[in-house]
Parts: C-alpha cells; structure tokens; sequence
C-alpha cells in the first residue's frame, strides 16, 4: 500500500469575513494572555473529521464517499457564541471559539464520520465538539488575568452567523504558515 506522508482531515470552511472577525476578537486576549501557538486566521475551520495518513485507494474511496454525503444536506446556518478550552483549567491546551448547537451540523458530521470509516478510517471516540482552534498551550506565567472563556467572551466576543456550504479535504504541511492547503473542495446543496 502507497502510504502518503501527509496527514489529512476533513471540516467545515469558514467564511472569509468569520475568520477575520475571529482574529479581531483575539487582538484582545493577546494582549493580556500568551499563548505558544496561535493558529493562522487563514486556518480556522470547524474539523468533521480526523483523517492521519491516507493510502491513494482510500482517498479515492473517500472522495466519492464524501461527495455522495454531501448531496444529502443543504446549505445551513450556523452561529459561533461562546469561547472554551480543552485541558487542564489551570494550563489549557486548545483554545476554542465554540458553536451554537446545530442539529444539522452534528447529522452532517456523523455522517461524514461514517463515509470516513467506510473508507478504511479509524476515527477518534471522543464526542464530538463542534469548535474553532484558537491558539495551543497557555503560557501561565505570562497572564495577567484569569484563565475564564466566559469572561473573555463577554469582553471580546460578538456572535458570528454564517452558512455552512463547503467541505474541505485539508492537507496539514507543519513547517508552512499557513499550514492547511485544500486537497478537495465538496459544496452542500443550494
């Protein structure tokens, strides 16, 4: 089996203007907060699925997998509303901006996550929790504030509505910024 060295995963693009207005949102939380990693605004996205390392005859296999899917669902709407964080309280890990739940966004990822898993995928088991990846691993010797996603979203966030109409097939290159390249583009119906 021909192994591509790449790593792979599948999610939900984001409206130019949302990912701009995120990025404005973490100007603030910068300025009093350090974090080691903070993500590209040209890489924000909602993940559907992690893929790791695919062979060219599961690509395959996804690829029409994930366009068959996709003809099932229409274009939808979506609200980003509040921050959140993955890991220890004290030190997180992931900083997130989180979605209003969305009946129709976690049918679409269930369903994207079994046409993965038919294509010889192995997923994760976690729940899945709908967010947008912030910035990585706090540095808490650098904040003057507490580390609190409820305040920081009163003082800095503001509800972003957009639609949901494409999934990406991402590519992850670690040494570019931006990291993720498009691999395949798959529209919802109109």
């Amino acid at each position: 089996m021909n192994v591509m060295e790449r790593h792979l995963f599948i999610a939900l693009q984001l409206p130019a203007q949302v990912k701009i207005k995120l990025a404005e949102m973490c100007k603030g939380i910068k300025k009093s907060h350090s974090f080691k990693t903070w993500v590209h605004q040209e890489d924000y996205h909602v993940t559907l699925a992690f893929l790791g390392k695919a062979s060219h005859e599961q690509l395959h296999s996804l690829t029409l997998a994930v366009r068959e899917t996709v003809t099932n669902h229409d274009v939808f709407s979506l609200a980003i509303n509040h921050f959140g964080f993955f890991g220890n309280h004290d030190r997180p890990r992931i900083f997130w901006a989180g979605l209003k739940d969305q009946p129709r966004l976690y049918n679409l990822q269930k369903q994207v996550a079994y046409s993965c898993q038919e294509a010889g995928f192995t997923l994760e088991k976690r729940p899945y929790t709908p967010h947008v990846t912030l910035a990585r691993k706090l540095v808490t010797e650098s904040a003057q504030e507490v580390v609190d996603g409820d305040q920081w979203w009163k003082k800095e966030g503001k509800e972003l509505q957009f639609e949901a109409k494409n999934l990406i097939l991402y590519e992850t290159h670690f040494e570019k910024h931006p990291k993720y390249r498009t691999v395949q583009s798959f529209s919802l119906n109109r």
